[in-house]
């Protein structure tokens, strides 16, 4: 596959990025389908989450495709953190970062489970304007430009994709990976908004705010994560037009935000928020 060559982001068209971006699950989809319920080996990473051959080699791969085509891009991964793969940030002098999740979702990925994903977002400036989410077994690619070259736009295969609408709590469909995932304190506000809302749903990992964007699912809340696990699909949302924040209501940032909640709608998002908000 050819993928061009351009120094940075920002001598790329909305359209570029685009078909960019949707090339991406070209590299890593034959990875992943090669040690998929093949029980790879694990090992533990220092804060005991796991990781496989097939996490590295994704990201490895997928560095490398977006240093060929924007070497002037400083580029970051869960896996090998920044620059340790690539020279593609030694001297960089854009203003936009790449950061990659090559399989969120571990835990599902070894248990042979096929709701993971391959996350990468575009920053500009520590904000999030575009992200890829490509679920593999589920052959379901999103692709949302939340900005970048002053697109606003979100696909799924394709397609243009919305949340669904809902403004009311007591109607609404909640999300999270796992209550182990949330600290104690926030655990408290998820099982107060969860007494609020009509269904809550467990497990999904990256799916939840696809599924968020496409208009399935109404609001997610989410602690204790890292960049690698909230740029690609607060771009994603956003683009969507989803009200995404962190717990605190503030904008998601590259560097400060560490949790999440999305809405379908702004008004979804205040009364949420408004709950979880009860003790603090």
């Amino acid at each position: 596959m050819t993928l061009g060559s351009t120094v940075s982001a920002d001598h790329c068209t909305p359209a570029d990025m685009i078909a960019f971006l949707a090339g991406l699950p070209l590299i890593s989809r034959p990875i992943i389908a090669k040690w998929f319920r093949q029980n790879p080996k694990t090992e533990a990473k220092a804060d005991s989450s796991p990781v496989t051959i097939a996490d590295r080699s994704v990201e490895t791969k997928l560095r490398v495709a977006i240093m060929q085509r924007f070497p002037a891009d400083t580029i970051s991964g869960e896996e090998f953190g920044p620059d340790d793969i690539s020279d593609s940030s030694k001297g960089a002098t854009s203003s936009y970062r790449w950061i990659i999740d090559p399989i969120d979702g571990t835990k599902a990925f070894i248990s042979g489970k096929p709701a993971f994903g391959t996350l990468v977002g575009l920053l500009h400036n520590d904000l999030p304007v575009a992200g890829l989410v490509d679920l593999p077994v589920l052959d379901e690619c999103y692709i949302g430009l939340n900005g970048f070259g002053a697109a606003i736009t979100a696909q799924l295969n394709g397609k243009l994709i919305i949340p669904n609408g809902q403004t009311e709590l007591a109607n609404a469909r909640l999300a999270t990976t796992s209550p182990r995932a949330l600290s104690p304190a926030r655990l408290v506000d998820f099982d107060r908004l969860a007494d609020e809302v009509a269904v809550t749903n467990y497990g999904g990992d990256c799916h939840n705010y696809a599924l968020l964007a496409a208009g399935h699912i109404d609001l997610v809340m989410e602690d204790s994560l890292a960049a690698h696990d909230i740029m690609a699909v607060a771009a994603l949302m956003q683009a969507a037009g989803a009200t995404v924040t962190d717990l605190a209501g503030q904008p998601i940032r590259n560097g400060h935000s560490t949790d999440i909640l999305a809405a379908a709608t702004s008004q979804l998002h205040q009364a949420a928020l408004s709950v979880i908000s009860q003790t603090r």
